[in-house]
Order: structure tokens, then sequence, then C-alpha cells
């Protein structure tokens, strides 16, 4: 019996799903004959179906428009496939065209964290500074992918003057209310910014995201004298994922993870030696919300909100 040995089994082939994954972020066509309640066209339904006719993204605005039923056939993008239900799953023919692989492209937040808020100097003017740090592993186990950063934000930036004037520098509220999509003087325009390389399908990397918010403390302003200057925001980060971003007609922007939340509230001033110090602070730790919406939406952008200032 010793001289018996098993032989190696073969290993078998990867099964097929029977039922193919439908994948967030794609165009599919709807067999709209297969409703018995067709409701598809109300922008309102469509959202909380997880269906959209589209969803276009510029530095000024989002849109999201319902699906055109008018079309023939129909055909929507899946924002959420989590939010379909049995009716609407069954009527996505599922072709070729569409990806077919069991699993989903997943992100995960493996560290959240902020630097130590510091005043320092930047061309030789006094700046404040905080930069929040994102640690992320980016698994596209489903379909080739480019991962993506968008951030909206909530703002008040006020400077106080010697004389106990004030005058305000960014005020998100006075165009719509609402958060506005986050864009700084340096950066690309573009609202939604790459992360890392456009992965193949079954790759994973890990990704370092840091980006410094900074306000410069000028000495004057229209020769009037700055005493202090307080900023107040909250940002709203999210993780967007877009198949094909050059095939608008076939792919759009999708979140790959819940909303990230940060904020400060900090007041910076001269002390008695004219060294610009932090007087007040308040932080909000980059955390998971599921309180913000998952589908960003903006009318206008933080350069738009700033006021034009002369030293």
């Amino acid at each position: 019996m010793e001289h018996i040995f098993p032989l190696p089994r073969p290993t078998p082939a990867p099964s097929k799903p029977s039922i193919p994954v439908i994948q967030a972020g794609h165009r599919y066509s709807i067999d709209a004959q297969k409703l018995a309640d067709n409701r598809l066209g109300y922008l309102e339904h469509d959202l909380q179906n997880g269906l959209l006719g589209d969803y276009q993204l510029s530095i000024e605005q989002a849109m999201t428009i319902a699906v055109d039923t008018k079309q023939t056939p129909t055909q929507a993008f899946v924002w959420n496939s989590d939010l379909l239900n049995p009716p609407l799953k069954n009527c996505l023919p599922i072709t070729n065209a569409h990806p077919q692989q069991p699993d989903q492209n997943r992100l995960t937040l493996l560290d959240a964290s902020m630097a130590a808020l510091e005043v320092s100097l930047l061309d030789d003017t006094p700046t404040l500074s905080i930069a929040p740090r994102f640690e992320l592993e980016w698994d596209t186990a489903g379909f080739c992918s480019q991962l993506g950063i968008l951030q909206l934000v909530e703002s008040t930036r006020t400077v106080h003057f010697a004389d106990g004037e004030t005058m305000t520098l960014l005020d998100t509220e006075t165009e719509n209310g609402g958060p506005v999509l986050y864009l700084s003087g340096t950066e690309s325009h573009l609202p939604v910014m790459p992360l890392g390389r456009f992965q193949q399908q079954g790759q994973q990397q890990k990704l370092l995201f840091s980006q410094a918010v900074t306000q410069a403390i000028p000495s004057q302003i229209n020769g009037n004298a700055v005493a202090s200057i307080s900023v107040l925001e909250k940002y709203t980060v999210y993780f967007m994922q877009n198949a094909g971003p050059d095939r608008p007609d076939l792919y759009i922007w999708v979140p790959v993870h819940l909303p990230i939340v940060w904020g400060w509230s900090i007041r910076v001033q001269q002390r008695y030696d004219g060294v610009w110090d932090i007087f007040r602070k308040k932080l909000i730790m980059p955390s998971a919300s599921t309180e913000a919406p998952k589908l960003p939406l903006w009318q206008s952008n933080a350069l738009l909100c700033q006021t034009t200032q002369t030293a």
C-alpha cells in the first residue's frame, strides 16, 4: 500500500454565473414591455431604482437626467445595481457587450487620518494648511476601471481687520445654499480627478491620496491691516469609478465607497510678537458618512464663490 499514490484531480473550470452581475456605471438596454408598472422616465423614480438616463459632470454643475422612454430601444445607465428591483433586473438583456463576471469592483479604505494643522511660510506668505490622508486598496475583480476622486465643500472664509471690519473671502452659501465642487487654483479643472492608473480586470493596487487645503494670510488687503482669519468648512469626498472615461455614451462615473466627510473650524491671528498662530480649532476627523447623498450633485464650484482681493 505504501507504493500507491493518488493521482491529482483535474482543476475544474470556473463556472459561468447563471445570473450575470449587472455592473454599475454601464449602459444597458431595457425591455420595457416586460414591465407591468412602467414608470421609467420620471427622474425621482429612476434614481430610487438605481437608473439614470445620463449623469453629466462639469466644473459648473452635475446634472442627473431621467431615462428617455421615447428612445428605441430604451436605454439607461445603472448607477447603483443594489437598488434594482427584480422586475427591472429581468428587463435588462445581458449581451456580450456587458460584463458577466460574478464579482464587483471593490474599494477598501485602509486608513484615514489628518496631518497636524500648521501655519508655515509659502512664497514668503504665512499660510494655514491642513491635509487629510487616505490609504486605499483598489480591486477591479469585476471589470477594468479608472478610479477617481471628487470633492464637495461647504465653506465660509472671513478676514477680520484691525479696525473691526470684516471681508468674506469665500462663501458657498451665496450661490445656491448647498455644497459646491471643490476646486483650487492649482489643480486641474476636472470634476473627477483620476487616482492612479487605469486598472485592468483582476488587478489590485494600494493607493495614497493626500491633498493639502490652504489659506494664505495676507498682512493687509486694500491697505487695511489684517488682524485674523477664520475658516469654517466641511468636505465630502467621493471615490468614483468609470469603465471608460473616454466613452460617455457607454459609461458614467459612479461611487464605489461611502462618502468620506471631514472638516475644520479654525481662527488664526497674530500674537503679541507678530507671529501668526492658531487661536481656535475644531476638527471633523475623516469618517464614512451614510447621510451624504450617494450621487454627488452641485451647481457651482469653490473658485466661483471666491471674492477677488488685492493685497
